[in-house]
């Protein structure tokens, strides 16, 4: 059959890729650096890469890394997605004290990375297809989401080396399906655009050290008082006999043009949900 979005090519079907988890890490104001050193911050990268996977215990994927190549300011590889909890709980706050170490010894040589991480159906399998599909596409526009950059220039230079999204399937899968050690309530939820693009994606934000502007309370929505607003969702909601009957849920989403409202001021992307709980002694009506 006949698919118009793809100028009516016909498809006869094929066998589904295995799912692979992906990486994308990409440097920081890359472009601003010379010419003449950006080829050894690349060769810099992925030697604390390396390290930060050793740090981690994640010899395989260290070794193992599939589809790899260099994106000029940074690179992306694959891996095999039962490693997914360990990338996210073990590598990300590795790779941040590794560059975090480096930073603090290497003088000008600076170095600050985003990294996205998906998953999804990928081949591998040494062929010139591998790595090539959806799951890849969205990490390399995650990475540069509007939402993930401004995180990380409000965060200070010299405490938060790393900043991380993920796509909304391995925050779903990994993190809230509790394989990962890090707690949901560490991610940031987003809708993550790129300008000029057509991408736009739920997606969730972990920044392993943050610092600067993003520690800074959100303001409360409209309307509403300190008294009667909590930035998560009680988990005793879930469970009335643990508070003494039946509670009523109110979700107040604040929404600043699909962007993110912290310390008085708002940046594109990113929205920020808030949860309130009253007693309710009878049925909803």
């Amino acid at each position: 059959m006949t698919n118009p979005a793809h100028g009516n090519r016909t498809f006869l079907g094929m066998p589904l890729p295995d799912h692979r988890g992906v990486v994308v890490l990409d440097q920081e104001a890359f472009t601003r650096q010379p010419g003449s050193i950006q080829a050894e911050f690349a060769t810099v990268i992925g030697e604390l890469t390396d390290e930060a996977l050793s740090r981690a215990d994640l010899k395989s994927v260290r070794e193992n890394k599939l589809f790899l190549r260099d994106s000029g300011d940074g690179f992306v590889f694959g891996f095999s997605p039962e490693y997914l909890p360990g990338l996210l709980d073990r590598f990300l706050p590795a790779l941040q004290s590794c560059l975090a170490l480096h930073n603090a010894t290497s003088g000008s040589r600076q170095v600050r990375l985003r990294a996205a991480i998906t998953c999804g159906p990928l081949p591998a399998e040494g062929g010139p297809s591998d790595g090539y599909g959806t799951a890849r596409n969205e990490a390399h526009r995650l990475v540069d989401a509007s939402a993930l950059k401004w995180a990380m220039a409000e965060a200070s230079p010299h405490a938060t080396h790393l900043g991380a999204i993920v796509s909304d399937r391995v925050y779903q899968d990994v993190v809230v399906a509790r394989y990962c050690a890090l707690h949901p309530d560490r991610f940031v939820r987003t809708i993550a655009t790129v300008p000029g693009k057509t991408f736009r994606a739920p997606a969730w934000i972990y920044v392993p050290v943050p610092s600067g502007g993003l520690l800074t309370v959100p303001p409360l929505p409209p309307g509403t008082s300190s008294e009667t607003v909590a930035p998560m969702p009680l988990s005793t909601d879930e469970d009335p006999a643990r508070v003494g009957g039946p509670r009523m849920r109110t979700d107040v989403v604040q929404e600043v043009g699909q962007g993110m409202a912290l310390a008085n001021s708002s940046t594109e992307n990113v929205r920020l949900s808030f949860t309130t709980t009253t007693a309710h002694k009878g049925p909803c009506r």
